[in-house]
């Protein structure tokens, strides 16, 4: 087996795209906004006070931060992406856009719970309630990412 063969374009029924994928799901199930879950489910606020408040403050310099022309960039290629991948077909965009689009989801349902919680001053059950609300969401969008990717695999190895 050469390394061609290893990086087949044929997205969906090679090892590379599911591998990615599911790795791509590994630190998603086991932090949230970058707060380890463990932590969490402890529900010890003196331990979860700290690391979320370095934790919000970052998740908002990394969005807010952000120059306009790199914004803009960024924006364009993931919209090519997607109209090469659901628009035209392409197996290879179709399968950057199970990639790509569950990070932006996650990253945006990150930076709407850090402008939430920006301005608490103490931790209380009720925000780390909703940060394992949060947890919860990002493994729907997970979830429902594998179920898409295997039906449209389904649809490019057997109905196309």
């Amino acid at each position: 087996m050469t390394i061609i063969d290893l990086l087949s374009w044929d997205a969906f029924g090679s090892g590379w795209f599911w591998t990615l994928l599911l790795l791509q799901r590994f630190p998603h199930s086991l932090n949230v906004i970058g707060i380890p879950v463990d932590i969490l489910r402890t529900g010890n606020l003196g331990q979860v006070g700290p690391i979320l408040k370095w934790r919000i403050s970052r998740q908002i310099e990394l969005v807010e931060g952000q120059h306009v022309l790199v914004i803009t960039c960024i924006s364009a290629a993931i919209s090519s992406v997607i109209v090469l991948g659901l628009w035209y077909q392409v197996e290879l965009f179709t399968a950057l856009c199970f990639l790509i689009l569950p990070e932006v989801a996650i990253l945006r349902f990150g930076y709407s719970a850090a402008v939430k919680l920006r301005g608490i001053q103490s931790v209380s059950h009720d925000n780390i309630d909703y940060i394992n609300s949060l947890y919860w969401k990002c493994q729907a969008v997970g979830a429902v990412t594998l179920l898409s990717a295997v039906f449209f695999g389904y649809g490019y190895e057997v109905l196309l």
